[in-house]
């Protein structure tokens, strides 16, 4: 008997310990759970949608009256060189007769039913995926030890800290002043700036999810380092490659040709491999002492 009991608490796993069966029957559960969490915070975000809408078209009309500004000035100038010009540009009261407008274009009957949707879909998986990854890791961390659920602890948090500012970032600063430096480049005599719906939120979800990916890069190398694959000399060695190699990626991830934003992503993703190194240093040295 005692012997049995020793054996039981050898294992880390003996208060968990379930068949096949009552596997299944927890994952299931945890599912649910999850999936009821995500539904009923869609629901949530259907009945502020138009709040959720304002939030997601601010970097647009932040963009739009910065490129107002712009044009504005930009014609002033002009006028003030010819004024035989004044009336092709400005009306009688003064108002710019170019005005861009504030408001998307919806290019399909059913575009703006489909943005508000997907708006509503992408913000309920905001709202409602951290309580479907905890679901998740209730159940998975159920089958780790004790080291790896340590590291689970160790690491989460901050990726999804630095997800959070990746997404920030990119939402602050790369988007409106991305479309900015786009749109400024072509004279509005020829060519009036007009956005769709799908576009812009394809835009602006591509560069979001993909600063919050770039932001993992840390994350990445101080595990790498941890785990003893590539210490942080050998991350050093290659640093001038990373270099180009980053404005390659920023290139490929960024959904338009323009300068801004593919530089916007390159040079944090440079200062991120820094830290990165920085943080697989310092995991090789933590992973020296405890072998010693």
């Amino acid at each position: 008997m005692s012997a049995l009991a020793g054996a039981q608490s050898d294992d880390p796993f003996a208060h968990t310990r379930m068949s096949l069966g009552e596997h299944l029957n927890e994952l299931r559960k945890r599912l649910f759970r999850g999936v009821l969490g995500l539904a009923v915070s869609l629901g949530v975000c259907l009945y502020f949608n138009e709040q959720i809408v304002a939030v997601v078209l601010q970097p647009y009309h932040q963009m739009v009256a910065r490129l107002n500004d712009f044009y504005r000035t930009k014609y002033e100038e002009r006028v003030q060189q010819h004024p035989e010009q004044r009336e092709k540009f400005f009306a009688p009261d003064g108002s710019f007769r170019f005005e861009i407008d504030e408001r998307l274009v919806a290019l399909a009957p059913t575009e703006s039913m489909w943005f508000v949707l997907k708006v509503a879909g992408y913000a309920s998986l905001v709202l409602g995926g951290p309580f479907l990854l905890w679901q998740l890791w209730q159940f998975v961390a159920a089958g780790l030890y004790s080291r790896e659920r340590r590291w689970v602890v160790y690491f989460f948090p901050p990726a999804l800290f630095l997800f959070a500012v990746g997404v920030l970032f990119s939402y602050y600063v790369i988007v409106p002043y991305g479309m900015f430096y786009s749109l400024q480049s072509v004279d509005l005599e020829f060519v009036k700036p007009t956005l769709g719906l799908d576009f812009y939120f394809d835009f602006l979800f591509t560069l979001c999810l993909s600063m919050g990916l770039v932001f993992q890069l840390p994350i990445l190398m101080t595990f790498v380092g941890l785990v003893g694959l590539v210490p942080a000399e050998g991350f050093a060695k290659v640093r001038p490659y990373f270099a180009v190699a980053a404005f390659a990626i920023a290139a490929f991830l960024t959904p338009g040709p323009d300068v801004f934003s593919q530089v916007a992503m390159a040079a944090p993703m440079v200062l991120l491999y820094e830290i990165g190194i920085l943080g697989a240093r310092f995991a090789g040295r933590r992973r020296s002492a405890v072998a010693r």
